[in-house]
């Protein structure tokens, strides 16, 4: 259980409004939401000169490529011309609508308009209303509207998720026009829509779901938008096409079965499920985005507001693995669950979507961005004493980099929210709202989180009568959330997360203050009640470690490099926390001079720890890192050390013996393996991911300059099934798995013959697991190459 789901039970979970049961709340254009100094400025800023270093004409060269056309400059490496080339040039347009919105930018509205009319060009040249950038994309498409549709979780007819990536161009025209106000760009979203129209209009429902198998960002969520902006039904009932069915019924009907399974797969069709819900009343789809959103937010989310591990989103049973693996929340996640937030928060006004999304800005989205650089994080580590990874522009574009341009530039997007009689303030922050239909305006002084009260001043044209809802957040306890007007207080009875009301006639100069006291509580791992964050009102706390092996600290354009691959450090030799949770956060104390900075040197064990200083963790960067903490007894310290010493010992030592690595199944894994098949497909058993089949599939590993490996595989001991493995054409090994431990998983080691690896390409060994007539080849749920004289060097 984690923080949400105690301040629900705290509060009372607010019942359920029926879709269209309660006027609609809507956020404020960013044109309308000035943000001042602070950190939300600062961000959006940095964001801005980077989206301003990159190349409009490399990021469009995809596009003019398919359309025909000369480019005018060479694609960007990395993402952008590995198969999902011209995924990130949706969110570049995006990211400078939103930034020029916000800032009042000339700039990016220049770059902005530029790159729609060069789009616009190529969808001319097209001619059918087309325009993207996946490599082969006529084909594609023709084969997909005749129905040959062979469709993986990955793929789509052997190209790299090739509607994902046409949504972004979706989406980026979309903002293009409604938040850049580039009139250009609605005709060509339009023609754009027409073409998906066509494209699907002689598959039959099946087709349309198989199709859907394959990763497809929000094209519901977006083909709704252009139904919203033309004011024509027919591209709402597109939309609803696109509802993926294999998500939506279990939802519907209330039941969680999200473990195991890709995790921003499935956050977009979600949000694209409530924004159809809000347009046609549709219950059933408004119910599946908030079951959704609380099965996340409640129950698979960590102190930051991220979720998933490795990019799955895991068992209750895996949240060990948070603790153990490298690759924490993905960046993408959290950002599409604060618009799933956002959409769900229009419909039903409630404070539990603001609290989260106050803890995802504040936790996740900002300590994502390099506060001087500006590289973007995919992975966010939690194993205590990691690091993260940044990007590095003009080399990396990997989704949480592309992402991560509209991320950085929308910070103003929730702050504010309004119906026709009422102002909700939802995050607190320095800003001005311009409320120019109610012609109000309202500036907020504040230096929080640095500072625990806010004031809001109102300058107004003429006496106006609205009601004002000042979020109470649940991080304050009852009692604690105090108001005055114009000094004198008010008498007010609320509870966390709720919104106080002060309905008045509002008058020039008109000022509200509002206290905000923050406590630091210790919040468990969800279901691992061992391991805590330490969190100071809304904003976790972590503690620097170190700055040693950060491997790769600034991503290459290798295909993995957004991965913190460098060396793992003991889990069991970290610093852990001794007492009971209250007792640990009362010996918190202050540094004097340092905002949000504090030591916690008694509760610290080994004492080595004792000078370490706890800090906001979107202010630690560029260092090894704890963010959560063992919390143990004094008296079951020693016995949790002796106890976690062997295991450890082993996982490092495999670590350090593994040359490379497949992880079956999972996206990121494959792809930068160049995993290719025929009849092959993935699944999950006892929460881990296989991959098996009755063809064959392969992954290219690479041994480097060892002469010395050996193959590695995890099979589950209950199977019973024949196959070969094949390295390189030759065969490795004759398998016959015939159940040799029923209920257990098993690893297998295969040497690797030395003239294999001295025969083989600059060392890149393509393993091969083929099926026998009649059998399976798998499953395979790990695939390492090791190097055994370093794990032998361990024992």
């Amino acid at each position: 259980m984690n923080w949400l789901s105690l301040g629900l039970l705290a509060v009372g979970v607010v019942p359920q409004i029926a879709v269209g049961e309660a006027g609609r709340v809507e956020m404020f254009p960013l044109a309308e939401v000035e943000l001042l100094d602070g950190p939300l400025r600062h961000a959006v800023e940095v964001n801005r000169a980077t989206l301003l270093r990159h190349d409009a004409d490399r990021l469009l060269a995809p596009f003019l490529l398919e359309a025909g056309l000369k480019p005018k400059a060479p694609k960007y490496p990395n993402w952008e011309n590995t198969g999902l080339d011209g995924h990130t040039g949706g969110h570049y347009l995006s990211g400078l609508a939103n930034t020029a919105a916000a800032l009042d930018d000339d700039a990016c509205r220049e770059r902005l308009a530029y790159a729609v009319a060069e789009l616009a060009r190529c969808q001319e040249a097209s001619g059918d209303g087309f325009v993207g950038g996946t490599p082969g994309s006529r084909e594609l498409w023709e084969q997909v509207a005749c129905g040959d549709i062979r469709a993986g979780g990955f793929s789509l007819n052997d190209r790299w998720v090739p509607l994902y990536n046409l949504h972004k161009t979706f989406a980026g025209l979309r903002d293009a026009y409604r938040v850049g106000g580039v009139e250009q760009a609605k005709d060509v979203l339009v023609r754009l829509a027409d073409w998906c129209d066509t494209l699907v209009a002689n598959l039959d429902d099946a087709q349309m779901q198989t199709m859907l198998q394959s990763e497809h960002g929000g094209m519901n969520e977006v083909l709704a938008d252009v139904s919203v902006i033309t004011g024509d039904e027919k591209y709402l009932r597109l939309a609803e096409r696109f509802n993926h069915r294999w998500l939506l019924d279990p939802l519907a009907a209330g039941k969680d079965q999200l473990s195991g399974i890709h995790a921003n797969t499935q956050v977009p069709k979600v949000v694209g499920f409530q924004k159809i819900a809000s347009l046609n009343g549709d219950q059933r789809l408004h119910d599946a985005a908030l079951k959704f959103w609380e099965i996340v937010v409640g129950h698979r989310t960590i102190a930051i507001g991220g979720n998933s591990i490795s990019e799955f989103f895991p068992a209750p049973s895996q949240s060990i693995r948070w603790i153990e693996q490298r690759e924490g929340p993905e960046t993408c996640n959290t950002y599409n669950m604060m618009r799933l937030s956002e959409e769900l928060f229009a419909v039903s006004p409630e404070a539990r979507f603001a609290d989260f999304y106050e803890r995802a800005v504040y936790n996740h989205a900002l300590s994502a961005q390099h506060p001087e650089h500006g590289g973007y994080v995919y992975f966010t580590p939690a194993r205590p004493r990691h690091y993260r990874v940044y990007s590095q522009p003009e080399v990396c574009f990997w989704c949480c980099v592309a992402s991560g341009m509209e991320n950085q530039s929308r910070y103003g997007q929730f702050l504010y929210a309004h119906d026709p009689e009422s102002l909700y303030v939802n995050l607190y922050a320095p800003s001005k709202l311009h409320w120019r239909e109610k012609g109000v305006g309202v500036h907020q002084a504040t230096r929080f989180p640095d500072e625990e009260r806010t004031s809001l001043t109102f300058s107004v044209e003429k006496p106006v009568t609205i009601s004002l809802r000042l979020r109470h957040p649940s991080w304050v306890p009852a009692g604690d959330f105090k108001v005055t007007i114009n000094g004198e207080a008010q008498i007010i009875d609320s509870k966390p997360s709720s919104y106080v009301e002060l309905k008045r006639e509002w008058r020039e100069g008109d000022r509200v203050d509002v206290e905000l006291p923050m406590h630091t509580v210790a919040e468990p791992l969800p279901y691992l009640d061992d391991y805590v964050a330490l969190v100071h009102g809304p904003i976790v706390l972590a503690a620097k470690t170190g700055t040693e092996d950060l491997d790769g600290l600034i991503a290459d354009e290798a295909r993995m490099a957004h991965v913190a691959a460098g060396p793992l450090e003991p889990t069991n030799e970290a610093p852990m926390l001794i007492g009971a949770a209250e007792e640990v956060t009362q010996q918190l104390r202050p540094v004097a001079g340092k905002p949000l900075t504090f030591t916690l040197a008694d509760a610290i064990r080994p004492d080595a720890f004792d000078g370490i200083e706890l800090t906001p963790f979107f202010r630690v960067h560029d260092a090894r890192y704890m963010l959560y903490w063992r919390q143990l007894t004094e008296a079951g310290y020693a016995a949790a050390l002796a106890a976690a010493e062997a295991a450890e010992r082993a996982q490092l030592a495999l670590d350090r013996a593994t040359i490379d690595h497949v992880l079956p199944g999972e996206q990121q894994s494959e792809v930068g393996h160049q995993f290719r098949d025929e009849q092959s497909e993935t699944g999950v058993w006892l929460s881990r991911r296989y991959r098996h089949g009755s063809g064959w599939f392969e992954y290219v590993l690479n041994a480097g300059d060892n002469r010395d490996a050996t193959l590695r595989v995890t099979y589950f001991g209950s199977d019973q099934r024949r196959f070969t493995i094949n390295v390189n054409g030759k065969e490795l090994a004759d398998v016959d798995f015939d159940a040799p431990k029923p209920g257990e998983f098993v690893e297998i080691d295969y040497p690797v013959p030395a003239e294999m690896i001295e025969t083989a390409d600059d060392g890149a060994l393509a393993v091969r697991f083929a099926a026998k007539p009649g059998s399976m080849a798998g499953g395979v749920f790990d695939v390492r190459l090791i190097d055994p004289a370093k794990l032998k060097e361990s024992d």
